[in-house]
């Protein structure tokens, strides 16, 4: 195991305590308290809350920029896609496995899809008026990370063995992994609690999962 391996991991490992801080602060909040009298199913909301609710025409806004909602769940795909991989390249097999394998350039051309969502969409963000008006720099500092993380992802599958593309792929793990639990790229964490509650409220007052007239 190469030094910028370890220090990827120790960067991983810090990640991931920073994350569980964050889950530890959550689920001392406890539960919803609703004073409200129940009238629907709570499980049934939450259910809805990640699912259909999801999709564009189910949002507030989504369903008016869908070339933009694509390219962010492209996005999305693509940034678990490579934590995958980084988790898969600490192991010699895969490493050898990748060597000689065609598949890799196949993973690489659809990871250069979502890489490029990405980085249209931080262009689309750094260009448009109305986006601009409520960005911070950690929503431009995310977004390039995480876009960039998955390019160096891409050059480390189509050159495995180049030990240069290795070394800068293992410094763009470490920086993102470091970053993680102080940006809004916790939301990792947050999503799936955020989720949970939006579904428990609307559950408990019967407006969740929509009803059909």
């Amino acid at each position: 195991m190469s030094i910028m391996q370890i220090i990827a991991i120790a960067a991983a490992a810090f990640c991931l305590c920073g994350l569980l801080v964050h889950f530890i602060r959550i689920v001392r909040l406890g539960k919803p308290n609703d004073m409200s009298e129940k009238s629907g199913d709570t499980t049934k909301g939450i259910v809805y809350a990640n699912t259909t609710a999801m999709l564009p025409q189910n949002k507030e806004s989504a369903y008016l920029h869908i070339p933009g909602y694509a390219a962010g769940m492209l996005f999305h795909i693509g940034t678990f896609l490579c934590l995958l991989i980084f988790l898969l390249s600490l192991f010699p097999f895969f490493n050898h496995w990748i060597e000689g394998s065609t598949l890799r350039f196949i993973i690489a051309a659809g990871l250069a899809v979502t890489c490029v969502c990405g980085y249209i969409l931080l262009i689309r963000r750094a260009l448009s008026k109305d986006l601009k008006g409520f960005s911070n720099p950690d929503d431009y500092i995310s977004n390039a990370l995480t876009s960039t993380f998955q390019l160096f992802t891409i050059l480390y599958l189509i050159w495995p063995a180049c030990s240069c593309s290795i070394t800068l792929y293992y410094i763009v793990c470490a920086v993102l992994f470091v970053y993680m639990p102080f940006g809004k790229l916790r939301h990792l964490v947050y999503y799936f609690a955020a989720r949970y509650h939006l579904g428990f409220f609307y559950g408990w007052r019967n407006v969740w999962p929509k009803h059909e007239d």
